[in-house]
């Protein structure tokens, strides 16, 4: 059963009490604007355009259009695809990549920072509960060179930690899971603990998160994240 947390005394109360590193394993946290939502990468939740001939959207392709026009865009060049994957998932690409965070914080972000994240099927937004998933899993070695195939001819899942290439990737303390076959669910080896946020608290926690300094501006630490902060900061909002 998933475990109900309403405050952030009561998600650290959590963390400190359950969720600590020991010698072989390390949690990490990935926060769901709904709970229904299953792990499972963005490119594969979504169809190709009309004019595609495959049944699934061409990733390749996309990412090749990414790598030819975001020179001008990127602070540090991408040594190769792994972090030009990792660019293009922290700028709202779809990628075979699933986001993870070490900061529980960052992933109650996630889970709260919007409104609702799911609509019925006239439009109407659903008051549904969010969920931080947090996944205890071995340490990962990183001496070991990831595969030379690249993210998209991996044959199984990769825990990847990339360098710090921008800075959103600092700001998150992003870690990310590359796919084999992102039309499918990961289904995690090691522990799994769903941690249930009521949606009758996600403006109450994105509220406290901000005092605490989690917040748009500094999730996104650029001039688009910074400018909806301050509109959120002076408008009633979510």
């Amino acid at each position: 059963m998933p475990k109900p947390v309403t405050t952030i005394a009561g998600l650290s109360e959590l963390v400190e009490s359950q969720f600590k590193d020991n010698k072989k394993t390390t949690v990490l946290y990935r926060g769901h604007g709904a709970a229904s939502f299953k792990l499972q990468p963005k490119v594969g939740r979504l169809r190709p355009s009309l004019n595609s001939a495959g049944k699934t959207v061409n990733e390749a392709l996309m990412l090749e259009l990414f790598r030819r026009q975001s020179t001008d865009r990127v602070e540090v060049c991408a040594a190769d695809d792994w972090e030009l994957l990792a660019i293009a998932q922290h700028h709202g690409l779809a990628t075979r990549l699933l986001d993870w965070t070490r900061n529980p914080l960052v992933a109650l972000y996630f889970c709260v920072g919007k409104e609702c994240e799911t609509r019925d099927s006239s439009g109407r937004p659903l008051r549904e509960d969010a969920e931080i998933v947090a996944w205890r899993c071995r340490k990962k070695d990183l001496s070991k060179p990831l595969p030379i195939c690249g993210p998209l001819k991996i044959k199984k899942t990769v825990r990847y930690i990339p360098r710090i290439v921008t800075p959103r990737l600092r700001a998150q303390s992003g870690v990310f899971t590359a796919h084999p076959a992102p039309t499918m669910e990961f289904k995690p080896a090691g522990e799994i603990i769903r941690i249930r946020i009521p949606y009758a608290r996600r403006k109450d926690l994105k509220d406290s998160l901000f005092r605490y300094g989690i917040h748009e501006g500094t999730m996104f630490p650029d001039l688009d994240g910074l400018a909806r902060h301050i509109e959120w900061c002076q408008t009633k909002c979510h």
